[in-house]
């Protein structure tokens, strides 16, 4: 017998039954290959690859993880606190230390277990919504660009020697991404605006609260959902294509913030006054 596909003879035993007539086995093989290399990628609606069985928010239980452990460390020692919180000073012509604007992220009061836990529990309520539908690479990004985002404002709100840590930035950075997700994918706002006003009231009224990380990561968080949301996917036929096109345009985009901030820094480092 000879393969329909191939013409090649081959025994009964090594032909399969196929749509047109009978095929070798090495022939379904190429076959069953090239339609999963032709087939396109599903993906969600801001560009993350759908893989069934594999939407673990691995970044977020990761974060989770980080910020657990530098709190144990912390109870350790009060040196890890002083370490990695923020103070503006730290980023003038005085002291220049920047990366602590991200460090400050991971450490929490270690005399308010509750900040800690509060942080955490807003990380993980969100974080497993919004990391599936924007993919691991892009909702870091989002993560680091909130924090950022609020240090930035504390550099330019806050006394210069009063100092900064938490994780509110990151975390108000992802209440303001899933309201501009959300409105993009056209669902209900109004849980989300609750939440938000809810933090915010509670930001003026508790004593101790950095208000301005908050209020920067806001907007950051926002910002780069804004980006991320409204980059075209592209109109040609090729479904990887624009894929590629519409990452390539995020990655710029979220670059292009990255650049603000950095600038941002620059001019507030400027004006910092320690004797204010």
């Amino acid at each position: 017998m000879q393969c329909q596909r191939c013409g090649r003879l081959a025994c009964p035993e090594c032909l399969r039954e196929a749509p047109v007539g009978f095929q070798c086995v090495d022939c379904l093989e190429r076959a069953r290959t090239d339609w999963q290399r032709r087939r396109p990628t599903a993906r969600s609606q801001f560009g993350a690859v759908i893989r069934p069985g594999q939407q673990r928010p691995v970044v977020t239980f990761t974060v989770i993880a980080l910020c657990i452990a530098v709190y144990v460390l912390q109870l350790l020692s009060d040196a890890v606190t002083a370490s990695l919180w923020y103070v503006p000073l730290q980023t003038s012509a005085w002291v220049f230390e920047p990366w602590r604007m991200l460090t400050s992220t991971l450490v929490h009061s270690p005399s308010n277990a509750m900040h800690l836990l509060f942080n955490m529990f807003a990380i993980w309520f969100v974080g497993r919504a919004i990391e599936p539908a924007l993919g691991r690479t892009r909702y870091a990004a989002l993560l680091l660009l909130s924090a950022f985002g609020g240090s930035v404002a504390v550099l330019f709100l806050t006394p210069a020697t009063t100092p900064t840590l938490g994780a509110s930035g990151a975390v108000f950075g992802l209440f303001g991404a899933l309201f501009i997700l959300l409105r993009a994918s056209g669902s209900q706002t109004g849980g989300i605006l609750a939440l938000i006003a809810i933090n915010v009231v509670i930001s003026f009224v508790i004593p101790g609260i950095s208000w301005q990380g908050h209020f920067g990561g806001l907007v950051t968080g926002a910002i780069c959902a804004l980006v991320l949301s409204n980059v075209p996917s592209g109109r040609s036929a090729d479904a990887q294509r624009n894929a590629r096109r519409r990452s390539l345009w995020q990655g710029l985009g979220l670059l292009g913030v990255a650049v603000l901030l950095v600038a941002l820094t620059a001019v507030g480092m400027q004006l910092v006054d320690p004797y204010a």
